[in-house]
């Protein structure tokens, strides 16, 4: 509770071990283990990672542009005297769990750091992928027992294989107790999130009757991502992180309605994670008008406007400060829009992002009410 608001964080994230798919990886995809390189002059959150021959950098590679992500976490840390026990203690279960004490967050919904920054890349064998995602899975719902009232999480799946993909996400959720799964917005190969190729995952998805997350990593060299233009230039940082993930997001939403996968599966909730939501209002007349314009002859035929697609099975988040939140509520009301504090990362506004949130101005109790608990208790299916 925070002054006497129940909350709920759409997306707060797990900090992964180094080890995990050392212990977790299911033989004979051992060999695939991720190792991670810490420089000194990267942020010791952001290492550079190896998966075989190939190798990740967070949001940089180069030390100069390295620097930006080590400064952003020195300033973390000096903000609260909590990440230095945190960081000490691995991110572990207990140290999140008094971070949300901390905040004042009752219930979390888990989505990994290294989990997507691992699978998500168009160079690894889709089996590999598959036991990537099967590995973080394992060790999430193990960490979630810490304290399971209050520690759910999303389920990893890597899209190279919608049939491996569509598998893991029922093993997660019937077995393990995913209350969403992941979705990567970028394309996997060229292929988009509305590909055919896709729909034994989105049939999966909904039969299994939990939410899709869409949520960006923070990995700015993944081959089609937005910034990866910006990485490792100067000022690229900034830039980069500004457009990213609302960008990634905005196609991704027009991929699910305009492309027709809502129009398919009606029963199948997305949310929008991470990427603030300030671009919704317009991002939904422009997609509204273009179908207009374009739809009658493009080849997938839908029955409604996008927009109504995003009413209908979506919902967004809004970032704790986010003060055109009252401009989007203005827009298109207060039932679809969810808050998400983004602990631990160094972006993030702990411990004072509840704070925050409840101080803003032109924002009703009633809305907030709705934001910080009811919406996401409903994305979710946790009423």
């Amino acid at each position: 509770m925070k002054h006497g608001f129940k909350v709920m964080d759409s997306d707060l994230h797990t900090m992964e071990p180094d080890d995990l798919w050392v212990r977790y990886l299911d033989e004979p995809f051992k060999s695939f283990a991720p190792t991670f390189t810490r420089r000194t002059e990267n942020a010791s959150n952001q290492p550079l990672i190896r998966i075989g021959d190939l190798e990740i950098g967070e949001m940089s590679k180069r030390p100069h542009t390295a620097a930006v992500g080590k400064d952003l976490q020195r300033r973390a840390f000096t903000r609260s005297p909590h990440y230095e026990v945190a960081h000490a203690r691995g991110y572990d279960a207990a140290s999140h769990v008094q971070a949300m004490d901390i905040e004042g967050i009752d219930v979390a919904i888990l989505y990994g750091t290294r989990g997507r920054q691992v699978q998500m890349h168009d160079d690894l064998d889709p089996r590999v992928a598959d036991a990537l995602a099967r590995a973080h899975n394992t060790w999430t719902y193990e960490y979630c027992q810490y304290a399971p009232t209050r520690l759910k999480f999303a389920a990893q799946v890597a899209f190279h294989d919608p049939v491996l993909a569509a598998r893991e996400a029922r093993r997660a959720v019937r077995e393990l107790g995913a209350v969403a799964v992941i979705g990567n917005p970028n394309p996997i190969n060229g292929r988009h999130v509305h590909d055919p190729e896709l729909e034994p995952l989105w049939e999966a998805i909904e039969e299994l009757g939990v939410p899709v997350g869409f949520h960006p990593t923070g990995q700015a060299s993944l081959r089609d991502d937005i910034a990866r233009r910006y990485l490792d230039h100067p000022n690229g940082r900034v830039i980069g992180v500004a457009g990213r993930n609302p960008v990634e997001l905005m196609f991704a939403f027009a991929s699910m309605a305009a492309g027709g996968v809502l129009e398919r599966h009606p029963r199948l909730r997305c949310a929008f994670l991470e990427g603030t939501c300030g671009w919704l209002p317009w991002w939904l007349w422009r997609l509204d008008e273009a179908w207009e314009k374009f739809g009658p002859g493009s080849d997938v035929q839908i029955s409604g406007l996008p927009s109504e697609y995003f009413y209908r099975q979506c919902y967004v988040a809004t970032d704790a400060d986010e003060k055109v939140l009252r401009h989007v509520v203005e827009a298109i009301g207060d039932d679809n829009i969810v808050v998400s504090t983004d602990y631990p990362h160094s972006d993030g506004l702990f411990p004072e992002a509840i704070n925050e949130f409840v101080a803003l101005e032109g924002v009703s109790d009633k809305t907030k009410t709705k934001i910080l608990w009811d919406n996401c208790a409903r994305l979710y299916a946790l009423a």
